[in-house]
């Protein structure tokens, strides 16, 4: 019997591409939320300290917003989520703002200063924008009544004007069972 000598360079290499291999396949296990498919349930703490779950909209559209107090493009679309959320009235539009893990105290402080109503999720330990796979900020979900999720846009530049446009897109087009892109 011919005995090989033992490579552990091989082997060490064998099983650090076993790993990379592996945590490449579990990666894959969960996709991000795709327009058109169901929105991932959450249960979150406002900051006055009352639970909201996303169920809780069943049957009602949501504008889902993903934000930060540090982040510019989040500040300059928070006044307009405010305008669309005061001229939406009892329409069954819901504006909900969910920051991603900050302290309650700064997002308390920033809601006043820009006396925001709708409303403000804390998403402490990011659990939320995980299931969102939110990768950057801001990001905002437009959900229908049936919780499918019709469109996502990133990056900001949201204006009243445009989120109202695409609640009437959502509404056209839930009802058909279709999906929009800008």
């Amino acid at each position: 019997m011919v005995s090989m000598p033992f490579n552990k360079s091989l082997l060490l290499s064998r099983c650090i591409w076993t790993v990379v291999l592996f945590l490449f396949v579990s990666g894959m296990a969960k996709a991000p939320p795709l327009v058109g498919g169901p929105a991932p349930q959450f249960e979150l703490e406002t900051i006055q300290g009352q639970t909201i779950k996303l169920s809780d909209f069943k049957g009602e559209f949501v504008v889902l917003n993903f934000w930060a107090t540090w982040c510019v493009p989040c500040s300059q679309e928070m006044p307009e989520f405010q305008r669309a959320h005061q001229l939406s009235g009892d329409s069954k539009i819901n504006i909900i703002a969910v920051n991603l893990g900050e302290p309650k105290k700064r997002v308390v402080k920033f809601t006043q200063d820009y006396n925001l109503s709708f409303p403000v999720l804390l998403d402490g330990f990011g659990n939320t924008s995980e299931k969102y796979k939110v990768r950057s900020l801001p990001v905002t979900y437009f959900i229908s009544p049936d919780g499918i999720i019709r469109e996502e846009i990133f990056g900001g530049g949201l204006t009243k004007e445009i989120i109202e446009a695409k609640i009437i897109q959502m509404k056209h087009l839930s009802a058909k069972g279709g999906v929009f892109k800008e």
